[in-house]
């Protein structure tokens, strides 16, 4: 009964995590890139810090209940 519950939340939050990676933008341009930005290189990530918050929540549940899961499975 739990087992089933826990399989659930995992599954919903491995869909969660795959959604808030993707909407991630990629931060393929390098230091040079970041420097010339100019202030957002010490902070003012606006959205994306958001989402880098979500997204290490989102990976800290999934390690967690991953965890829980084999545990309980035995």
């Amino acid at each position: 009964m739990i087992l089933n519950l826990f399989l659930a939340l995992f599954a919903l939050i491995c869909l969660a995590l795959v959604f808030f990676v993707l909407l991630q933008v990629p931060k393929q341009a390098g230091l040079s890139a970041s420097m010339a930005s100019g202030g957002s290189l010490l902070g003012g990530r606006g959205v994306e810090g958001g989402l880098v918050r979500v997204t290490s929540v989102l990976g800290a549940l999934f390690m967690l209940l991953a965890l829980l899961i084999s545990f309980i499975s035995r």
